[in-house]
């Protein structure tokens, strides 16, 4: 059942009481019993110049940001570390330079089932391109967080910028039809999404979560962070506009749409990019956009193997398949998802 857009009324009053019900529940855990202590592979990868590095100090009152009073916060959720900079890139710029606030939440670590050091790898490039989309090289602070779901995230900001928060779950990347990988136990959100395995435990082991402590998380966080706009990923249930899609991004897409209907968010407001079949729609990124969103991506690029020829603007369109991505960005809108127009 299709929620209506009028359940949402972010009152003053009214966000006042679910700030402070949050910020009860959203609680910062100490260095030495971090989920990135729990496991020390992730806090020892070894970083390269330029790299942004945490700072030890604690940011503000609320380490998640919260709402961004006085100007429009965009919340975007994805499964990897680059699925925001690929396929929503160029909005979330416009929106960085426009002023407003960027809430980015990442579900899986990104892992590829190669590791921690693979993992903190992307998490640092990530960090890279959005201080590259900054237009700054500030350092950032990490900020360990649980949540009342029981999930254990880190939140990540630059420490001259209350603007930008970045969330990891660090869950295991599910590989790309949703059969996990062998050094992660096979398992995946598609298989936790279909009753397969009953709950998906971090990379790091130190917490489990359920499909519905999922959804249940993201809805916290659509109330948390009161966003304008909502981005994520096409909905596996599109079966059209998902079709040849990570199934990562499928399940992100599916765990979004039930938490903001959960909300009772206003359907109007929530933007699906279409990930890798995009690359079969005609280019639509072009001038200074595309050379601010590759600069964006090279940032990134530096830490993750799997595309580190990308490089410049020419070595970067030229890497297979994300070349392609990079020259487009085409989203639906809910409705949009189940039909057959567009793209």
């Amino acid at each position: 059942m299709r929620r209506s857009a009028n359940r949402w009324r972010p009152r003053a009053g009214a966000l006042l009481g679910v700030a402070a019900l949050l910020l009860a529940t959203f609680v910062a855990v100490p260095a030495a019993a971090s989920e990135r202590g729990a496991d020390r592979s992730w806090a020892s990868a070894s970083t390269t110049s330029g790299t942004p590095q945490p700072t030890a100090q604690m940011r503000g009152a609320d380490p998640l940001g919260g709402s961004c009073f006085g100007a429009p916060t965009t919340l975007s959720i994805w499964a990897h570390y680059d699925d925001d900079l690929l396929f929503a890139g160029s909005r979330l710029d416009d929106a960085i330079h426009a002023g407003n606030c960027i809430r980015t939440v990442f579900l899986t670590g990104g892992d590829a089932g190669k590791g921690p050091g693979y993992a903190a790898g992307r998490e640092q490039g990530i960090m890279r391109a959005y201080n590259v989309m900054r237009g700054e090289k500030s350092e950032w602070t990490s900020t360990d967080v649980t949540l009342d779901s029981g999930a254990k995230v880190v939140a990540w900001r630059p420490t001259d910028d209350d603007r930008v928060t970045l969330v990891f779950f660090r869950l295991p990347d599910g590989n790309l039809q949703g059969q996990g990988f062998p050094t992660t136990g096979d398992v995946s959100l598609l298989k936790l999404a279909n009753g397969v395995i009953p709950s998906l435990r971090s990379l790091s082991g130190s917490y489990s979560l359920t499909w519905q402590q999922i959804v249940d998380s993201l809805d916290a966080l659509i109330h948390r962070f009161t966003p304008a706009t909502i981005l994520t990923s096409v909905p596996g249930d599109s079966r059209k506009w998902s079709a040849g899609d990570h199934a990562d991004h499928q399940m992100v897409g599916n765990a979004t749409r039930e938490a903001w209907e959960n909300a009772g968010y206003p359907v109007d407001l929530v933007s699906y990019a279409i990930g890798y079949q995009s690359e079969n729609f005609a280019p639509n990124i072009e001038g200074d956009a595309l050379v601010r969103k590759i600069d964006a991506f090279s940032a990134y690029a530096h830490g993750d193997t799997v595309v580190d020829k990308c490089v410049n603007y020419k070595s970067c369109l030229a890497v297979p398949r994300f070349g392609a991505w990079l020259q487009r960005q085409y989203a639906r809108t809910d409705a949009g998802l189940f039909t057959d127009d567009g793209p």
